[in-house]
C-alpha cells in the first residue's frame, strides 16, 4: 500500500507539474490581492481533484464501452508520459504554457482563469488525466489498492495548493536553477515510470 502510494504521488507530482506552474500562476494572479489569489488557487485545486476523480473512473468505463483493453491504456498512457517527460526536459512544455498564458492575459477575468487555464490543463492536464485513468484502472479488481492512489492524487494536489499560496516567496528565496533542476530529476523518474507502463502492458499484451 504504501509503495502503491509513493509511486501515484510521484507520477501525479511530476503529471501536474507543480514546480513548473509556478511562475505561470504568478503571471495569471499578477493584479489579484493575496486574499483572492488563495481563493483562485483554492477553487482552482478542488475543480481539478473532481474532474481527474470523474475521468479516473468514467474513463474506464469509456474504455469498456469502446473496446480498449487497460493493457493497451498502459502502453498509449505510458507513451505520452514519455513524450511529457521529454517536454519536461527540453522546456517544450514551458513554451506552450507561456503562449496559454498570454491568451488569458488578454481577457483576464479571475473567475474564468480558474477553470481556464489554471485547473484545466495546468494542473489536470492530459497527462495527468491519464495517469489517474491508468492507476484506477490497475487496481479495477482490488479497490482497496485505489485508495492509496485517491490519496497520493489529494497528497499531490494539496502540495500544488501550498506551493501556488506560497508561489511570491518561492520565487524570491529560491533560484530559478533549483526549481529548473529539480524539474528535470522528476522528469527523469516519470521517463523511467513511462517505460515501466509500456513493458508491463506489452508483456501482458503479448502474455510475455
Amino acid at each position: 500500500m504504501t509503495a502503491v502510494f509513493i509511486n501515484s504521488f510521484i507520477l501525479f507530482f511530476v503529471t501536474i507539474d507543480t514546480i513548473g506552474n509556478i511562475p505561470f500562476f504568478l503571471s495569471l494572479t499578477e493584479d489579484a490581492k493575496i486574499k483572492q489569489r488563495n481563493q483562485i488557487a483554492l477553487r482552482s485545486v478542488v475543480i481539478a481533484f473532481f474532474i481527474m476523480i470523474t475521468f479516473a473512473y468514467a474513463g474506464r468505463y469509456l474504455l469498456e464501452v469502446i473496446d480498449v483493453s487497460l493493457d493497451s491504456l498502459k502502453i498509449a498512457g505510458g507513451i505520452i508520459l514519455m513524450f511529457l517527460a521529454i517536454d519536461i526536459l527540453f522546456e517544450k512544455r514551458k513554451k506552450r504554457r507561456e503562449k496559454r498564458v498570454e491568451d488569458a492575459l488578454d481577457e483576464k477575468s479571475f473567475e474564468e482563469i480558474i477553470v481556464f487555464p489554471i485547473a484545466i490543463p495546468f494542473i489536470a492536464g492530459p497527462s495527468a488525466l491519464t495517469t489517474v485513468i491508468l492507476l484506477i484502472g490497475n487496481y479495477s479488481t482490488n479497490t482497496e489498492f485505489q485508495i492509496p492512489v485517491i490519496l497520493a492524487l489529494v497528497a499531490a494536489l494539496v502540495v500544488s495548493l501550498i506551493l501556488m499560496i506560497g508561489a511570491n516567496f518561492i520565487v524570491k528565496f529560491i533560484p530559478k536553477q533549483i526549481l529548473h533542476a529539480t524539474a528535470r530529476v522528476m522528469a527523469f523518474i516519470l521517463a523511467a515510470l513511462a517505460t515501466q507502463f509500456i513493458i508491463d502492458g506489452i508483456k501482458a499484451s503479448f502474455n510475455i
